[in-house]
């Protein structure tokens, strides 16, 4: 596990240069000359992400109590279900904020492609992971002063009940569950009874023999 931990590493920290994947859902990033990189594993309700149809993007507060789109990325990019996601700075040649500055609570959200779904995530469906050679992000995530900064891993959990799962559950307090049960403890009492006598029987057999 910790060997495919650094190769992935390595394979964040080769993409170096600006990473810019093409996105259908978020658009309209403003590629600046200042910008850091964050990478992490996204899950959809505890399984794997679309790769190539997910997407995930990170916002600022744009100064005028809405939000700015600094950096947007596909999933599976360079891995399948994880992300690398480039965040851009401000351009301080311009009089308006078109980038995070130092000091920006990082904002970061999903769209799960196949539902058509977009979810922000907050504090509680993120976690950070330990990845060689890169920096251990805080939570809540936090845009630095360092350019071309890395940080790694910054898990994501898009979480939503309305998106069906492919799990099956079988209820135990109803009675289709109850007569599945009982069913299922008669065969293996079946099974088990016919095993031992054919145990029995050979026993008998190799006796005599």
């Amino acid at each position: 596990m910790k060997i495919y931990s650094i190769l992935i590493s390595h394979i964040f920290i080769i993409w170096s240069t600006h990473l810019y994947a093409e996105t259908h859902h978020f658009t309209n990033v403003v590629s600046t000359n200042t910008w850091v990189q964050f990478a992490g594993h996204l899950s959809i309700n505890q399984m794997n992400p679309e790769n190539g149809q997910d997407e995930v993007a990170v916002f600022v507060d744009d100064g005028n109590g809405g939000e700015l789109i600094v950096g947007a990325t596909t999933v599976g990019t360079t891995n399948d279900n994880y992300y690398l996601i480039s965040i851009f700075g401000d351009d301080t040649q311009t009089a308006e904020k078109d980038g995070a500055v130092p000091g920006d609570i990082l904002i970061f959200k999903v769209w799960h492609n196949q539902s058509s779904t977009e979810q922000t995530i907050d504090n509680d469906h993120m976690n950070s992971e330990i990845g060689a050679g890169l920096i251990l992000p805080d939570l809540p995530p936090v845009f630095g002063s360092v350019h071309g900064e890395q940080f790694g891993y910054l898990n994501l959990q898009f979480v939503n009940s309305d998106i069906q799962t492919t799990k099956v559950v079988i209820p135990t307090n109803s009675l289709t569950g109850l007569l599945f049960w009982m069913c299922f403890l008669i065969l293996m009492s079946v099974y088990l009874l016919r095993h031992q006598s054919q145990r029995v029987k050979y026993k008998k057999a190799a006796h005599f023999s």
